[in-house]
């Protein structure tokens, strides 16, 4: 019984591992669904980070509700880095040190490229 207990209490951490850090260096294949956060920063300034990959629109869909429970706790903000590579729902020295404001969250079929965006007028 323990080590069963054990082994679900290890596979929680690395899943909530998986959600609480992003890289935007995934591989997606095209037909995979990849979830995406839409950030403003400081500058006004918009990226569009991918954060997971599915096989299917109906597991991106499952996971949104947990990233967003998680945006919301940190107050609707995320902590990033330089790169716009990593993102964290608390500050970490020398990982994830800008504060940037989540805008959407969403899923995307691929193939989907997150380019940097700035929009006019804002």
């Amino acid at each position: 019984m323990m080590p069963r207990i054990l082994m679900i209490m290890l596979c929680s951490l690395l899943g909530y591992n998986a959600t609480a850090m992003a890289e935007t260096k995934l591989s997606p294949q095209p037909g995979q669904w990849s979830t995406i956060v839409a950030i403003l920063d400081n500058s006004n300034n918009h990226y569009l980070l991918k954060t997971s990959v599915h096989a299917d629109a109906k597991t991106c869909v499952a996971a949104l509700p947990d990233l967003a429970g998680s945006i919301q706790d940190a107050g609707g903000k995320i902590w990033t880095n330089r790169e716009r590579n990593t993102i964290n729902y608390e500050k970490k020295i020398g990982i994830t040190e800008d504060n940037v404001k989540v805008e959407e969250v969403r899923c995307v079929l691929e193939p989907f490229s997150p380019e940097f965006a700035r929009f006019l007028g804002r």
